[in-house]
């Protein structure tokens, strides 16, 4: 595609919900007209200006609407993901571009994810991640001879539902324990599903909130009487490949949203690439910024981001005080 091409196309995602045409991202009024010299709108309502990209994740976008748009195309298209510093290579841009840009699709991911409710058969297990202590190299340094059984507190586990059914959805969560998911698996799977978990302790009392709890004992085989989890033992095994084969470390800040994104391709993994570039185009391009993806590399502390999030809201808050008491009409200058 051409830049043209690319920003006509960008702009039917981005206002799909009106037909294509342009609306307001402050106010909602679709009665904008657009400059001719620049790609600019304004808004007749609220006079405020605004391009295609405001008030979306891609806001203050640097990047060319064609790289964005085969950043996407190639970011969905990665079975077990696609590494920030490949991407930087493909598009030929700064590896902190292409990482912060990752991010943006993995939470445009895990928006698509929170969408979904299980029912119906839903296995649940737990996979633990990170925390792994290196042993000292020589065998007289070292603590005990169990060492490479160690873990820091630093270990995180991500707690996955997944329906068992052809099309079904999934859900991940990461959390610090299997007994910490219980809440979160509790909000999001259907009182009449019909649950499948191994026979950890957090997962003992499903059967009293579920319709139905069936486990099955691991330690004694992966399948017991017609009973297993084995399709979720899939979809962590291709968290593995991508976590030791593509990303090879993930911080455990940025945990749950790999945990969405490998969700989220194990949902659509018997997509065509352009239904996936389609859905998660169409998200990332009406899905509001996040506070901390912009200025990532700047390290804003939480503090501050909570400080602009405020001061934010009471110019918003301001602005639109003063647009009701503005007259509706220009009376003219006093006389006499």
């Amino acid at each position: 595609m051409s830049d043209a091409e690319a920003y006509v196309a960008f702009r039917a995602v981005r206002f799909a919900e009106n037909g294509g045409e342009p609306f307001c991202p402050h106010c909602g009024c679709d009665a904008v007209y657009e400059y001719r010299a620049r790609r600019l709108f304004k808004c007749k309502a609220c006079e405020r200006q605004f391009t295609v990209t405001s008030g979306t994740t891609f806001r203050s976008r640097k990047m060319s609407f064609p790289d964005i748009l085969m950043a996407i195309a190639l970011f969905v298209n990665g079975v077990n993901g696609h590494a920030a510093l490949r991407l930087s290579r493909d598009l030929n841009c700064a590896y902190k571009t292409a990482f912060v840009l990752t991010q943006k699709l993995r939470r445009a991911m895990g928006s698509l994810q929170a969408e979904n409710t299980l029912t119906g058969m839903v296995d649940i297990d737990g996979l633990y991640v990170g925390g792994h202590i290196r042993p000292a190299n020589m065998k007289a340094d070292r603590a005990t001879s169990d060492d490479r059984k160690a873990y820091s507190k630093k270990r995180l586990s991500i707690v996955t539902m997944r329906e068992r059914r052809v099309g079904g959805r999934s859900r991940s969560f990461a959390v610090s324990s299997e007994k910490a998911a219980v809440p979160f698996i509790l909000e999001v799977v259907s009182p009449a599903a019909h649950v499948v978990t191994d026979e950890g302790s957090a997962f003992g009392k499903f059967f009293i909130p579920f319709a139905d709890h069936s486990t099955v004992n691991h330690s004694k085989g992966m399948m017991i009487n017609g009973v297993h989890t084995n399709p979720l033992e899939a979809q962590h095994m291709r968290f593995r490949r991508g976590e030791r084969g593509v990303y090879l470390h993930i911080s455990g800040e940025h945990v749950q949203r790999y945990a969405d994104e490998f969700s989220w391709r194990d949902d659509f993994r018997r997509a065509s690439n352009g239904q996936q570039f389609r859905v998660v185009l169409g998200r990332a391009a009406t899905l509001r910024p996040d506070a901390e993806l912009v200025g990532y590399w700047q390290k804003r502390p939480a503090w501050l981001l909570r400080m602009k999030q405020r001061r934010g809201l009471m110019e918003l808050t301001r602005r639109r005080r003063a647009s009701l008491n503005r007259p509706t009409s220009w009376v003219g200058p006093p006389t006499g």
